[in-house]
């Protein structure tokens, strides 16, 4: 449904797609990380990217999400996008931290009490071994092809319809 504002309600600039791709590009590249990092095997990931932010899928998400409508020149799109993402994704977290806590207990407390949830703190960094294999595996490249599909009409309505 959202894609169908971004075709009706986009005036895409040079720009707001140059600002919109820097968070975009940061935001893919965090879920990249994050996806070839997490190890989703009963194990309580807590380095890499999950060192300095307890959620860094959505913090990637919210930041490639908001450079694509950031890139649509529309102030509308960039605050239903942010409104509901944060409806949707925040309440997800809570539910996803209730069953981390029934899994980990105690461990997660610990790393709750250290790590911010959306906010990363990087003086907490700690690093984590990176697997391609890993990435795949959690099909973390369909993002990628999805951002760059939007940008690919973003810029085509650019070009022919501004």
């Amino acid at each position: 449904m959202l894609f169908i504002l971004i075709i009706f309600l986009s005036h895409p600039t040079k720009l707001s797609l140059f600002s919109g791709v820097v968070f975009s590009i940061l935001g893919l590249l965090l879920r990249a990380w994050a996806a070839a990092t997490i190890n989703k095997v009963k194990v309580l990931s807590t380095d890499g990217p999950y060192s300095i932010v307890r959620n860094p899928l959505y913090l990637g998400s919210f930041l490639a999400g908001f450079g694509v409508m950031m890139s649509t020149g529309s102030l509308i799109l960039l605050a239903i996008f942010a409104v509901g993402f944060l409806f949707v994704h925040f309440h997800k977290m809570r539910e996803e931290e209730v069953e981390l806590y029934n899994e980990h207990k105690e461990k997660f407390l610990e790393y709750k009490s250290r790590v911010p949830a959306f906010f990363p703190n990087f003086l907490s960094f700690k690093s984590a071994p990176i697997s391609f294999d890993r990435y795949m595996s959690n099909n973390e490249y369909r993002a990628s092809f999805t951002v760059l599909a939007i940008y690919i009409f973003l810029i085509f309505k650019f070009i022919f319809f501004n």
